[in-house]
């Protein structure tokens, strides 16, 4: 393993100790991938499987994104090529939701020091909706465009259900805008790009790469349209027809039926857009959870009315559950619909606010036929796209 302290970096970016037989594969500007077609132009982001890359196809001449991914992950990213080659095989372009989805524009394989390299390449978007938001006056969309981008979910969640597939992993991170200019040429500032050392002078480790790039701070004018979004990041989906027992999605955002470790069914991606609504319209998470999933029990009961006895008996016999649910625990929590005035209204000017009463009593009801506890009784997606909160949005 990489010591970085024995490292002169320069940059904060993703940590160097994470380039070892397994892990990234070392990247520059300037580098030439896939037998001369693709060319690095920027970093776009990293993670802790993979690193982002902004490049040229000069093939098509059009900038693209290439994620590379780490090569222990191989065998775990198969499958999210093999999800994303069944959407793009059997997906209909017709379909209200197919440009709200990331979509596989081409895949190959890099050889390198630290092993083999799967390299997923996608159109090329834009800033992520938090990115956008905290820019705004209440640190949130405004309402009617968040609204839109609900929307636009829901149906990107549908269109990949059409395929055979769950996402699995909806949350606000895995959403992006889409560039009105894609193809615009980027200027890498030379204080983004650290030269990596050794400090006692020697030459660095093998897989080790010469120097790091800062992903850069996304910037954007008005003249930039930004007003649809895609969903991105299939490493946790599945097929509905083979579920997995479990997936990796942020501890708040996880359904009934993960804390109380049940099989996973398409309703998964059901409960994960309400969740993810409520944050997009209120610029706040419904429910609250560190590394333990259990506390989000007492949340459920407070804010959506309750658990079924059987659940939480059936949860305590298995051991999920090691006492029963207190609802103290929940303290500061309110029934949803008084959340949603509270994190919408309180605290905020008014006079910046385009959502009223009566569009959060539509959201309400929206996030109730989502937010159920027993999946079996959530809406289905294409239920929620006759209501009130996705039909006024597309003037219905």
């Amino acid at each position: 393993m990489i010591d970085h302290f024995q490292y002169n970096i320069g940059v904060p970016a993703e940590e160097l100790a994470k380039y070892y037989p397994g892990g990234y594969h070392p990247i520059h500007l300037g580098d030439i991938l896939d037998r001369g077609r693709y060319r690095i132009l920027d970093k776009l982001g990293f993670g802790s499987f993979s690193t982002v890359w902004l490049a040229r196809d000069e093939v098509n001449d059009k900038n693209v994104s290439i994620k590379v991914v780490v090569s222990e992950q191989l065998r775990k990213h198969y499958r999210e090529l093999e999800v994303l080659e069944a959407i793009k095989q059997n997906g209909d372009p017709a379909h209200p939701g197919h440009k709200y989805v990331s979509h596989l524009v081409d895949s190959f394989y890099l050889e390198g020091p630290n092993g083999r390299h799967l390299c997923v390449v996608f159109e090329l978007l834009g800033p992520k909706i938090c990115s956008v938001a905290n820019r705004q006056p209440n640190y949130r969309l405004e309402g009617k465009l968040a609204r839109q981008i609900s929307s636009q979910l829901l149906f990107a969640a549908d269109y990949i259900r059409s395929c055979g597939v769950v996402h699995g992993d909806i949350h606000l991170g895995n959403v992006l805008f889409r560039l009105s200019n894609p193809n615009r040429t980027p200027t890498v500032d030379d204080l983004r790009i650290g030269k990596v050392s050794r400090k006692d002078g020697s030459a660095s480790e093998k897989g080790v790469p010469e120097s790091l790039v800062e992903p850069p701070e996304y910037t954007f004018d008005k003249s930039e349209l930004l007003d649809e979004v895609q969903l991105v990041d299939f490493g946790e989906s599945f097929f509905i027809s083979n579920p997995p027992k479990s997936i990796c999605t942020p501890t708040s955002l996880h359904p009934p039926e993960l804390v109380f470790r049940h099989s996973l069914t398409g309703a998964v991606d059901t409960w994960n857009l309400g969740c993810t609504t409520y944050e997009l319209i209120t610029g706040r998470t419904l429910f609250e959870a560190g590394f333990n999933d259990r506390e989000l029990v007492p949340q459920f009961q407070k804010v959506l009315g309750g658990v079924p006895e059987q659940r939480i008996q059936e949860g305590l016999k298995a051991g999920v559950l090691t006492e029963e649910p207190d609802e103290s625990a929940a303290d500061g929590f309110l029934p949803l619909e008084e959340e949603i005035q509270a994190s919408y209204i309180n605290g905020y000017n008014k006079e910046t606010l385009d959502l009223d009463v009566e569009d959060l009593a539509v959201l309400g009801s929206y996030l109730r036929r989502m937010c159920v506890v027993e999946p079996i009784k959530r809406a289905k997606l294409a239920e929620l796209m006759l209501h009130r909160w996705v039909q006024a949005d597309n003037g219905t």
